[in-house]
């Protein structure tokens, strides 16, 4: 039996979604949880990964099982083990061919803001940047949609077999009380992606860049035009779409 879970967390405290060597991560957590309740290892696979700080409204994973058990009841195994700040929203049933992630149509990654009075209570959440010029990022943002070659703006570190070509579907600014919103609709994000588009997109809202930065670095794909990859804090993975939901 195959089954999808969602599930949000809060990254703070952990070094990323992917199990690493020594360090404590979501992917981690999840899978010990599966093992006190069923007593069994068992292997997830998310729909992708997150970096460190990066929190989840909706990510989404699957694993497999020899036994046929209860949604309600391996959601609420689940949260009974794991920690306060990771938390199982959904269980189903899916046929054996879905994948969490290659199943999955579209990302949708939303990146937070402070522009008010620095608030040490949401730091974690939301890094604070004040006298940004939010209609000259609102006009760089949209430079974003489309089918574009996104090395650019990826990790330098990341596989040259790779596919970097990905479709934004959508990117805009929603101006909310205090702080801005960033959305961003895709088929997929590279490693490092959204936050380094943020990093270029902060610079640019300071008056240090101007638009033509991000149509520079689209074109060039070199990822050594602007270092500039905003704090992982501020970037929420926010919803996973799949074909028939």
């Amino acid at each position: 039996m195959r089954y999808k879970c969602v599930v949000s967390y809060d990254g703070y405290n952990y070094m990323g979604f992917q199990v690493q060597d020594n360090e404590i991560t979501i992917e981690l957590c999840i899978e010990e949880a599966i093992k006190k309740m069923l007593g069994i290892d068992v292997k997830i696979y998310p729909s992708g990964r997150t970096d460190r700080y990066v929190h989840a409204k909706a990510q989404v994973f699957h694993f497999d099982l020899d036994k046929d058990l209860p949604d309600n009841g391996i959601k609420r195994g689940l949260n009974s083990f794991l920690p306060e700040d990771i938390h199982i929203i959904s269980v189903s049933h899916v046929s054996d061919d879905f994948h969490a992630r290659f199943s999955a149509i579209s990302k949708e990654y939303r990146y937070y803001i402070n522009i008010s009075e620095y608030d040490p209570l949401t730091i974690r959440y939301m890094p604070n940047i004040t006298n940004l010029d939010i209609d000259k990022m609102d006009e760089a943002i949209k430079l974003f949609i489309g089918t574009h070659d996104f090395k650019g703006f990826a990790s330098a570190q990341i596989d040259e077999r790779k596919d970097t070509n990905k479709t934004i579907f959508d990117a805009h600014i929603n101006r909310l009380d205090g702080k801005l919103e960033f959305v961003f609709i895709g088929t997929g994000f590279l490693k490092y992606q959204v936050r380094r588009m943020m990093g270029a997109l902060i610079e640019i809202g300071r008056g240090f860049k101007d638009k033509s930065l991000i149509e520079e670095i689209l074109e060039k794909c070199d990822p050594k035009i602007c270092h500039k990859v905003a704090p992982g804090c501020g970037l929420y993975l926010y919803k996973v779409n799949y074909k028939d939901e």
